[in-house]
């Protein structure tokens, strides 16, 4: 009897301690995504767009429109890197793209303040931020938790959020109190810094999972969810591009408002320092975003939680473009989490779109080519929006006509059926 229960109580101690390690792999994989989201391109650079926006355009002598072309010149780049970067994650794995794009995001973020501050100049070197930083974005972190979470992939994601939404809400911060102290030139290079130390604490913990440091074999890459279709016969499918092009044109309302809403506050007779932290609200109304449509994810059919966003994405338009002079600050508060959500939720609802209906077998390129689109979403709203105050000094028409896209993007997101992949 017992030689019977040393025989039972070892397979199960072996079992609890598979369990422990299962548990403590995927803590250790969350933390690294939610470290390496926070001192990424994302929240260092997209999330201090605003911040930077007056001083820039104060600097170059020009418009908003020309400043916020330069700084949405990053999106062109990220645009062109993202499919780059998926084929080479797909081929090589996430963890050696990561690495080579940090060390070139640090560079790239040293390198602002060097030569002369003209916009053809600062726009290069932005488009080179985002070219060369993609894989320290979501594109990098987000596909080794589509892989490494079966079943709780949403939360998952939503997860890994917070510590993106951290880093996006503290960002401004840090770049006001650098460009107070050492002009906005040298303020990038103090996100630099950030970007280095972060971006290697997050490594460091990957390097603990030896299946992320190697690249995956071509044929383990659809994993459990069967044959997926390559990218080409992905690319020629309508749900594709319907799911595209809407997260594409509510991602240009959402990253427009977020560069827009420091200028936009002042323009309502708030101070510097409320408007500053107008860009803080944006950035919690984009990880309540993130980390909601994670959790909802899970929960609900994607194309419920992706309604739902794009839809409280109109009302904060809507209430940004409405607001009186002076309005009470909770209402503009309100608004800026709200269009900041978009950013949020499409986040994490991209790499789960691009699983549930495309499969794991090309997920890097799929979702490398869906987030070009986006991203080609987050260049032309903060341009569109700059060009609309300069033609009309208000940012009330261009609001309004936010808000109806978002409400039209909404109703075509519900149009593309069921998962192809549920689990």
């Amino acid at each position: 009897m017992e030689g019977s229960h040393t025989a039972i109580s070892e397979p199960l101690s072996g079992a609890s301690k598979e369990t422990r390690h299962s548990v403590m792999r995927s803590v250790i994989l969350l933390l690294a995504a939610s470290l390496g989201l926070a001192g990424g391109y994302t929240s260092l650079f997209a999330g201090t767009t605003g911040v930077f926006l007056l001083p820039i355009a104060s600097s170059l002598g020009s418009g908003r429109a020309v400043a916020s072309t330069c700084l949405a010149m990053a999106s062109l780049g990220l645009a062109v890197g993202a499919p780059i970067a998926g084929k080479l994650m797909d081929r090589y794995g996430a963890y050696r793209v990561i690495a080579v794009s940090l060390a070139l995001i640090v560079a790239s973020f040293l390198s602002i303040q060097l030569g002369p501050s003209t916009p053809t100049l600062l726009g290069f070197k932005t488009f080179v931020i985002g070219l060369l930083g993609v894989a320290t974005s979501p594109v990098g972190y987000l596909p080794i938790l589509a892989r490494s979470f079966e079943r709780r992939t949403g939360f998952a994601f939503g997860v890994a959020s917070i510590g993106a939404g951290v880093g996006a809400a503290s960002a401004p911060w840090v770049a006001r109190w650098a460009m107070t102290r050492y002009g906005w030139e040298q303020a990038y290079a103090v996100l630099g810094v950030v970007a280095a130390v972060m971006g290697i604490v997050a490594l460091l913990l990957l390097r603990v999972d030896s299946q992320v440091t190697r690249p995956i074999p071509a044929a383990s890459r659809a994993g459990k969810h069967g044959p997926s279709k390559p990218l080409r016969e992905s690319l020629a499918e309508p749900r594709f591009w319907v799911i595209s092009i809407s997260i594409a044109i509510v991602a240009a309302v959402g990253l427009g408002s977020i560069v827009h809403i420091p200028a936009l506050l002042t323009d309502k007779g708030l101070s510097a320092e409320k408007a500053v932290a107008g860009a803080a609200f944006s950035a919690i109304g984009l990880t309540i975003g993130r980390f909601g449509a994670g959790v909802l994810l899970d929960m609900v059919s994607a194309r419920v939680v992706a309604c739902g966003a794009f839809l409280l994405g109109a009302v904060g338009a809507l209430i940004l473009a409405i607001s009186s002079h002076n309005p009470p600050y909770a209402l503009l508060a309100t608004g800026a989490a709200l269009t900041g959500m978009l950013v949020g939720a499409e986040g994490d609802l991209m790499p789960f779109l691009v699983k549930r209906y495309f499969g794991l077998g090309s997920f890097g390129s799929v979702y490398g080519v869906m987030i070009s689109l986006f991203c080609l979403g987050t260049l032309g709203g903060p341009i569109l929006f700059g060009v609309a105050f300069d033609r009309l000094q208000s940012y009330t028409p261009v609001m309004m006509f936010a808000a109806a896209a978002c409400v039209a993007s909404a109703i075509a997101i519900t149009l593309i059926g069921p998962y192809r992949y549920p689990r």
